[in-house]
């Protein structure tokens, strides 16, 4: 039977790097959007109208399609979401999701995660050794997903992987987050300000992280396991060189707090090396020339 594919979250952020990657499997694909009259450029993606917080929206549509992968992207996201109490509504939507898919035959999940699961005390991220976290909403929602994912996929017969995505930068991101907001303002001859200066995130291009993602998707990898370079960046630094490429150094203010909680995260990326072999095509500079050249049309 030829493989079918279910992807949520498909015109996200995330979702719209990941597609042209996706894109080159040759399998039917399905993008579930809550939004109307999304344009498929691609012969083998159709877009679906579907509202993953309306149980029988879900429930129709899993019946109809009959996947036997889903890549599950979908979360509410806005910047100041980490504590808001609709994480539990995309929690339980999630599970829904789940157990709709497997249902209907459903063979294969991935579900993407994120380094909000740890507990950054550790500085380093590290699959399976690292302790979790709840200290926000979010986080806490996305273990209480994975715990439950897990069990439900081994009872099942399924195959689940959870990929935990770090820190992204890239086209398509809400412009409202930290790094389109520096090259937005300074685009815009504009001051721009990182109020924390001093502490490090581990930063990847968003065409690197989706792409890793994608060779995920049809896979034989079981488990959990983190996107990222594993090289930490200084919010400052990584300010200068976006004000350095626009050419408006004298734009940036850097500040830093006396007391600064979390200065480091970053991502143990062993297990997707040795897994994969996956290296970054993307340096911070290049991803960053990009980014600043996709936002100049925007400006």
């Amino acid at each position: 039977m030829r493989k079918k594919l279910i992807i949520t979250g498909g015109t996200g952020f995330i979702g719209k790097n990941l597609i042209p990657y996706a894109a080159k499997y040759d399998t039917e694909i399905f993008v579930l959007t809550n939004k109307n009259d999304f344009y498929s450029e691609y012969k083998n993606i159709t877009y679906i109208k579907c509202d993953l917080l309306n149980d029988d929206n879900v429930k129709k549509t899993l019946k109809l399609l009959k996947a036997t992968h889903l890549l599950h992207i979908a979360w509410s996201m806005a910047p100041s979401n980490y504590n808001l109490p609709e994480n539990f509504n995309w929690l339980k939507s999630s599970m829904l999701l789940l157990e709709e898919f497997q249902k209907n035959k459903g063979e294969r999940v991935v579900i993407v995660g994120s380094c909000f699961e740890y507990n950054w005390d550790y500085g380093c991220c590290r699959e399976d050794y690292t302790p979790i976290s709840h200290n926000t909403l979010y986080g806490s929602s996305k273990n209480i997903l994975r715990e439950y994912a897990f069990s439900f996929c081994s009872y099942h017969g399924m195959e689940i992987a959870w990929p935990r995505l770090f820190f992204l930068f890239g086209p398509f991101e809400q412009p409202q987050r930290l790094i389109p907001h520096i090259i937005t303002s300074l685009l815009k001859e504009q001051n721009a300000t990182i109020i924390n200066g001093e502490i490090y995130r581990d930063y990847m291009y968003i065409k690197d992280s989706t792409k890793a993602l994608s060779n995920l998707i049809f896979s034989d990898f079981s488990g959990v396991i983190n996107i990222s370079t594993g090289m930490p960046i200084k919010l400052g630094d990584f300010g200068k060189l976006a004000a350095r490429i626009i050419g408006r150094p004298d734009l940036l203010k850097i500040e830093s707090p006396k007391i600064i909680k979390d200065r480091i995260v970053y991502a143990d990326v062993k297990k997707l090396h040795d897994r994969f072999l996956f290296v970054p095509s993307y340096d911070i500079e290049t991803g960053l020339q990009e980014t600043i050249k996709w936002w100049k049309d925007y400006v």
